[in-house]
């Protein structure tokens, strides 16, 4: 199978109505049924209809509220935020079934059988009807399940954005030519199967981008935003009012003083943030954040200098470690 890895002919492919999703059977239950029913593994006018429902369910939800859940629930599943938010029963079970699906979603990838129980549970769960608008609402808990996992593991070591450059949690999607086409120096006849690499691409490119490319980033800056104790317990969101570590301590102010050991740290009215153990000051208006541990001077919502870590509360983490960010 020919890989097409030049960002161009990968646009161009994408942007071509003369490739197409490879087709799959049509089933009446299982996974294949799933496969058979989304608008993911459909074309023309089944496509177009079964996109929608999925954009439509998207549309009711906030990508907002979707990062302050996944901020304040780091270790959850993205997709247990994501159900909830749709409204749909996010309990451990149902988590594990859309797992379970995911690892079998595309042809020949996992356990089917183990996927075909699961698929029937998600349905039952869904209403009990297997029709476009269950496959839909399974679909979207399914195709954000473990892209969007990937997407936050890998993004905690390498930062976001480079996390999307260098490593998208979806590296190819595969492609069917329908007529002989020329991409550059590659020629692809009829009939033949590629696969498209979405290095500089991640969410896809064309009528089948990714519908859920704002929700995901809301889920992934959510996780990356929370602050945890060493321990690895969630103490705050480094979206909330105040958040400050002292000693490898963190504390928060929600309004009132903030305390570390039992000693006021400083008066938190919302603004202001002063660290202790070293000369550590932290901005007064309430847009930055700082750790201890050298020299450290925040304002503006940036940190300069030492190893210290700071970042922007309202906003995605901004690190710095020895360099001025």
């Amino acid at each position: 199978m020919q890989m097409i890895d030049d960002l161009g002919d990968a646009l161009a492919v994408l942007h071509d109505p003369g490739f197409v999703v490879p087709p799959v059977p049509a089933a009446t239950h299982g996974v294949a049924w799933l496969r058979a029913t989304v608008g993911r593994f459909s074309d023309g006018e089944s496509h177009t209809r079964r996109r929608a429902l999925s954009e439509a369910l998207l549309s009711t939800v906030d990508p907002k509220a979707l990062r302050a859940a996944a901020s304040s629930s780091p270790h959850a599943h993205p997709v247990q935020h994501l159900a909830a938010a749709l409204g749909l029963d996010s309990s451990a079970g149902t988590i594990d079934a859309v797992r379970v699906v995911a690892a079998a979603y595309q042809p020949g990838t996992g356990d089917e059988t183990a996927a075909d129980v699961a698929v029937r549970t998600l349905v039952d769960t869904f209403g009990g009807t297997p029709d476009e608008s269950t496959a839909a609402r399974i679909g979207l808990l399914v195709q954000a399940c473990d892209a969007t996992a990937t997407l936050i593991d890998r993004a905690r070591a390498a930062g976001l954005e480079a996390a999307l450059r260098d490593t998208p949690p979806v590296p190819a999607t595969k492609r069917l030519a329908t007529r002989p086409t020329a991409l550059g120096n590659t020629r692809v006849e009829a009939g033949e199967v590629v696969r498209v690499s979405l290095h500089g691409i991640p969410f896809g490119a064309g009528p089948r981008s990714c519908p859920g490319r704002t929700h995901a980033l809301a889920l992934a800056e959510g996780a990356l935003t929370a602050t945890f104790d060493p321990d690895g317990s969630v103490v705050a969101d480094a979206g909330g009012p105040v958040v400050a570590a002292a000693g490898g301590s963190m504390v928060t102010g929600d309004g009132g003083p903030v305390v570390v050991g039992g000693s006021v740290v400083a008066a938190a009215g919302g603004s202001v943030v002063t660290g202790v153990g070293g000369s550590v000051v932290a901005d007064a208006g309430g847009l930055a954040v700082a750790d201890v541990g050298g020299p450290v001077v925040a304002g503006g919502g940036r940190a300069v200098g030492g190893s210290a870590v700071a970042g922007p509360i309202s906003g995605s983490v901004a690190a710095g470690s020895g360099d001025a960010q």
